[in-house]
């Protein structure tokens, strides 16, 4: 099942380029994607995957290189943000504490965005900080790109977000089912496809934290936590653990080959 989902993000991707007139072929997309996908994985959080800007790069702008990549990433984001949100309140009796905290820390966040968007702290913050960071002989620079960024975000509409969101929900329905039958393939019989689901998710968006390796560790501790409540034992959880591990071991020497065959040439600018 590793292959549709792969293709169904290279899909998107290219869609999502070719919104921008950014014009490659779908193989050349399948290499490049792979090639981050690559390097995604053996980075923490994931975030070797915005390497595929470099591809980009060689023929266009900073900033309009970088947009279809991050849109492509927080896409995935977004939904097991969404989907993780509201599962919980199919299962709020085991929740109700977490629910609780994740509503009041959303709340706080749309109240604190909202605020910094009417009065423009969120620009002044961001400007002083890139001010800070960014040496004095590349600031023109990256303010040309970041306009250009605001830009090139522009072109996208309503109906672009809801098609790319509806087959990023697709090849994540594709991997929840995979998940499904490995659990069942160890005797985990007790829980249910959407509890799977929705455990799978919350282990994936802790993963996606910058402190681990291929969510090793994190991944496990997530799950032991979320299966206790169903009495599955620590060594059945961990055992279910390793083989979602195994899944992204497999898919980056997969995608190992699109490396060797389509290599990033990173430019010293």
């Amino acid at each position: 099942m590793l292959f549709p989902i792969f293709m169904i993000k290279v899909y998107r991707w290219n869609y999502l380029m070719k919104k921008q007139n950014i014009n490659y072929s779908f193989k050349d997309s399948f290499l490049m994607y792979g090639t981050g996908m690559y390097i995604g994985i053996i980075t923490p959080g994931r975030l070797g995957e915005l390497s595929k800007i470099a591809f980009l790069k060689k023929n266009n702008s900073l900033g309009k290189s970088t947009v279809s990549v991050v849109v492509d990433r927080l896409t995935d984001l977004i939904f097991l943000l969404f989907f993780g949100y509201f599962g919980f309140f199919l299962f709020f009796s085991l929740f109700k504490n977490l629910i609780l905290i994740l509503t009041l820390i959303l709340v706080f966040s749309l109240i604190l965005l909202i605020t910094f968007l009417k009065t423009n702290i969120i620009k002044f913050l961001l400007k002083k900080m890139l001010n800070l960071i960014i040496p004095a002989k590349y600031q023109k620079s990256w303010k040309i790109n970041f306009q250009d960024f605001v830009n090139e975000l522009k072109i996208y509409k309503l109906k672009n977000y809801l098609f790319i969101f509806l087959i990023t929900a697709f090849s994540w329905f594709i991997y929840y089912f995979q998940t499904y039958l490995l659990a069942k393939s160890i005797g985990i019989n007790n829980l249910s496809f959407l509890f799977i689901s929705i455990a799978v998710t919350i282990a994936g968006l802790v993963t996606l934290l910058p402190i681990s390796i291929l969510g090793i560790g994190t991944r496990d501790v997530t799950l032991i936590g979320l299966f206790n409540a169903f009495s599955i034992n620590q060594e059945t959880t961990v055992s279910f653990s390793f083989l979602i591990l195994l899944i992204g071991i497999l898919t980056g020497l997969a995608c190992s080959i699109c490396w060797l065959i389509k290599p990033i040439q990173f430019s010293k600018d």
